[in-house]
């Protein structure tokens, strides 16, 4: 048995004797006064029977005289004087301080509990009540017998069960109604019954009950940072608010935001342990919002009880809707403050999200951002959760951590589910595509419902772009694969405050190959590439655009998705002179995608064939700016061979350089000229030959609005126009 078993077990059953006593003294007194019961009333016979036999076993063999008022008297006295010192020790004793209860509704708690713990006693207290009136269980009426209360103090006694005193307050007792009594429907009357977690706890037990283990957990962290992965900065932040710990309850409450994941939990567990307490971490969103008065009442008092930090969260900075957890942080956190107001134990709250926090309090705070880890300590995260010997040889461990700004719970979850994958699978090693499947699954989660996922199948093979063309693009592209050398090791980003992110602008006539670039971008730097949905964006209402942008660079940023803006003119158009309400409406959206633009650390590209119709500011914001022209003859014949697979059926002696110097087209229309040949050819049963890619270039001509003489030369000109 534990120590602190072991105390709760001598503190009860000194309390339960004291009880004994009293009701004892209470029952001698109606017998002296001849009121109730008489000796030889049946219900009190078993009652005497329990009484001698507690007698014989305080005093041995019976005495004459062990029982009057004067021996029972003196031997309450000697009890209550042994549980002064037990009281400030056992669990009580910090119910007791923390929660301010007073010396009579102290006597009521323990009254209402002791026939829950110590059956008998429920016979005598009915003796006492004289059950033949129908009263039921523990009432204050008992109480004011048990100890002999006068009118004044019966009085007090009513306030025991007033709804903000302590009793109701924190749930340690209820009332049972009205109407469930025939006879008696007065306050005084009315049966009382403790809630029953508390019973246990009081008890010594040291796990929690389990109807709070859905909502909540009780664990012990070590009293130090170690196995911990932060930055120097971050730890010593940290470290600060773990010496601060140590001064108590009184002390500020303890903020902690972040993304979720990033480890606020973690962080409390060991914020705790320096104060040498528990941490109880509640969850409040996993409680229905019918039970949470109840439920949040009584995790807070478990925490009082067991003298451990609450740790309330993940809450989330945006203000919480009523569904979920009853709206703690809306009002600027009203809600949240009201229902803590009379909580005196240490606290922390974890926030998600990437916003400071909106908690307005007159109670002191000490806040600390949670930042995403550095590259560096991401691939060491990486490294704990994936050790060498359960990982295949194509995992790139620096890719990942370079290419995803993942949060260390999400590495560890991204880890686990790779790793049990893989254990299922025949018990192989754990591969990049189950990694990669499981991080893209988590980012779908978050950008699926403002932007969709392009799959990018093309190849740099099939770019045909000039060769000082592509070395900017090589050039933009390496800057992300040695942005964390540059900024951090470097220290240029101690000079850069912002600015840091990777902007491109692709510009140039439809079928260029802007989108495609996009792709090959994100496939060069292994990232997602997220097209914004325009549709789902931009909104008639006012500031709900910028809103919904700011969610989608919020989330691609911590995931490093490559975000495309796809004909970005509707976006980051020109600003205009204000000639009415729309007109200062869309300088205002302007002005704030510019902003947000380049506070943005992540990869964007955009694309558009207007690029006149941009903003110039926008162009200070770019990292790179390229202008896409209609391929030369060289180029197209260049295309021409790239979308002819060799699995296709084609003619020999084809001149594809012919036929790229007689139709001018990008390479989106080359791609499609090939395809509608293809379908041309298939439709006659015959080989692609040179008169069907020639009819093909023609019609996607005369799709685009641009006139055509002739379709075929004359000396083909049956064929062609058998396969028109």
């Amino acid at each position: 048995m534990s120590a602190s078993k072991e105390l709760a077990d001598r503190w009860l059953g000194a309390e339960l004797n004291r009880i004994w006593l009293l009701s004892e003294r209470a029952l001698r007194a109606f017998q002296q006064a001849q009121i109730r019961p008489q000796p030889g009333h049946p219900s009190i016979a078993e009652v005497e029977a329990i009484l001698a036999a507690r007698r014989a076993s305080r005093h041995g063999a019976p005495q004459p005289g062990v029982d009057d008022e004067a021996s029972l008297t003196k031997a309450i006295d000697e009890v209550e004087a042994k549980l002064g010192a037990l009281r400030v020790k056992a669990p009580l004793g910090r119910l007791i301080e923390n929660l301010d209860l007073r010396p009579l509704e102290i006597e009521t708690l323990l009254v209402v509990i002791a026939p829950h713990l110590d059956a008998p006693l429920a016979d005598v207290f009915n003796v006492l009540k004289n059950a033949q009136t129908g009263r039921r269980g523990v009432d204050l009426a008992l109480i004011a017998q048990l100890f002999r209360l006068r009118r004044s103090d019966r009085v007090s006694l009513l306030d025991a069960l007033d709804p903000e005193r302590p009793l109701m307050r924190w749930r340690l007792i209820q009332a049972l109604p009205a109407e469930a009594f025939e006879s008696f429907n007065s306050m005084s009357h009315r049966a009382l019954r403790p809630t029953f977690d508390l019973v246990s706890t009081l008890c010594g037990r040291t796990e929690l009950a389990p109807e709070l283990t859905r909502f909540a957990t009780l664990v012990r962290g070590a009293a130090n940072l170690e196995g911990l992965r932060y930055e120097p900065q971050q730890r010593d932040a940290l470290d600060a608010l773990c010496q601060a710990a140590k001064g108590g309850n009184g002390g500020p409450w303890m903020v902690l935001w972040g993304p979720s994941g990033i480890g606020k939990r973690t962080a409390a567990e060991r914020i705790a342990a320096h104060a040498d307490r528990p941490l109880l971490a509640f969850d409040p969103n996993a409680v229905e919002r019918s039970q949470f008065d109840d439920v949040f009442t009584r995790v807070c008092r478990e925490a009082l009880i067991r003298s451990a930090v609450l740790y309330i969260g993940p809450l989330t900075s945006e203000h919480v809707s009523p569904e979920r957890s009853v709206g703690l942080l809306q009002h600027g956190g009203r809600e949240l403050v009201r229902r803590l107001a009379d909580y005196k134990g240490p606290l922390v709250l974890g926030v998600d999200g990437f916003q400071p926090p909106k908690i307005a309090a007159d109670h002191a705070m000490w806040e600390l951002r949670l930042t995403l880890p550095s590259e560096p300590v991401r691939g060491e995260l990486w490294s704990d959760a994936l050790p060498q010997a359960c990982r295949a040889p194509d995992v790139q461990l620096d890719n990942l951590a370079r290419a995803f700004n993942l949060t260390p719970g999400e590495i560890l979850r991204s880890a686990q589910e790779a790793r049990l994958i893989a254990q299922r699978d025949r018990g192989r090693l754990v591969a990049q595509k189950d990694i990669r499947n499981g991080i893209e699954r988590r980012l779908r989660n978050d950008l699926g419902e403002l932007a969709r996922r392009i799959t990018v199948t093309t190849r740099w093979e099939d770019l045909v772009l000039p060769r000082e063309d592509l070395d900017r693009v090589e050039e933009f592209i390496s800057r992300k694969k040695h942005q964390d050398t540059v900024y951090r090791t470097w220290g240029f980003g101690e000079r850069v405050g912002y600015g840091k992110g990777l902007i491109g602008l692709v510009s140039g006539p439809p079928g260029t190959g802007k989108t495609m670039l996009a792709g090959l971008i994100a496939q060069a730097l292994d990232l997602d590439l997220y097209q914004v949905d325009l549709a789902q964006v931009v909104s008639k209402w006012v500031g709900e655009t910028e809103k919904q942008l700011g969610k989608v660079f919020d989330q691609a940023e911590r995931a490093h998705a490559v975000l495309l803006f796809d004909e970005a003119d509707s976006l980051f158009a020109k600003r205009v002179e204000v000639k009415q309400a729309n007109d200062r409406f869309g300088n205002m959206a302007t002005n704030y995608l510019l902003q947000r633009l380049e506070q943005y650390t992540g990869v964007a590209v955009l694309t558009t064939n207007k690029d006149t119709a941009l903003d110039e500011a926008l162009q200070r914001r770019l990292t790179l700016h390229l202008r896409l022209d209609i391929p030369d003859v060289d180029e197209r014949r260049r295309l021409w061979s790239t979308f002819l697979p060799p699995k296709a059926p084609v003619e020999p002696g084809i001149d594809l350089r012919e036929l790229a110097a007689e139709f001018e087209l990008s390479g989106g229309y080359i791609k499609n000229a090939a395809v509608r040949a293809a379908f041309l050819a298939a439709q006659v049963g015959a080989p692609i030959g040179m008169e069907v890619l020639r009819l093909a270039s023609a019609l996607e001509l005369e799709d685009m609005g641009r006139v055509v003489w002739a379709r075929a030369h004359e000396s083909g000109a049956d064929d062609a126009s058998q396969v028109s």
